[in-house]
């Protein structure tokens, strides 16, 4: 048990580093485009820490997705509400540990995911605009998920977020967006759903 939790921790460590995003204060990064539409074309969605199921000795680490099929322009008067719907490519790690296998084994994603986000214009300040933002849909499931494995945004916890759209000169928009995400995930092909022990902050980033 004690070399298991050793290995654990060993492969928490390593994926960390790569994980990027604000936890508190400004959204930055972000990104700057002339059209605004969202999600933003040639941006990424960031993961800044791993999506944990201990009961199910499962984890999948800070992933990002992009490679945005579609977008949608975001609302233009106060209270309205917009659905964009896509498909992009995830790409992570997921991590399985005893007992759910013999011993530890690391599967690296490349999956498309369906998604969908639903945007809300909720206040206007100056050159900003704010809008209420929740990630309503994300799958993970194919052939290259393991036998059984499937992931999806948990229908009872919202994945709420905010992204901000700031005027600049010449045309151009500073784009932020961040999420918190609730993640579940099924390891008999969709019977049964476990929720992940914590939310996982996404972050719009430049690819």
């Amino acid at each position: 048990m004690i070399r298991s939790r050793a290995l654990l921790f060993a492969l928490l460590l390593l994926p960390l580093a790569a994980c990027s995003g604000e936890e508190d204060g400004l959204l930055d990064p972000g990104v700057t485009v002339i059209d605004v539409a969202l999600p933003v074309a040639g941006a990424v969605y960031r993961g800044t820490e791993a999506h944990a199921f201990p009961d199910q000795q499962v984890t999948l680490f800070c992933g990002r997705h992009g490679t945005f099929t579609a977008s949608a322009a975001p609302p233009e008067v106060i209270g309205e509400t917009v659905q964009s719907e896509y498909t992009a490519m995830f790409e992570g790690e997921l991590v399985l540990e005893p007992p759910a296998v013999p011993s530890a084994v690391t599967y690296p994603l490349s999956v498309p995911a369906r998604m969908a986000e639903r945007i809300t214009l909720s206040s206007v300040s100056g050159d900003t605009r704010t809008f209420d933002t929740e990630l309503v849909t994300f799958e993970l499931q194919g052939s290259v998920m393991p036998e059984g494995i499937t992931v999806r945004e948990s229908p009872d916890r919202a994945s709420a977020g905010v992204t901000t759209v700031t005027a600049l000169s010449g045309g151009q928009s500073r784009v932020e967006t961040r999420y918190d995400v609730w993640l579940e995930i099924s390891r008999d092909g969709g019977r049964t759903w476990h929720l992940a022990d914590n939310a996982v902050r996404m972050t719009l980033e430049p690819r």
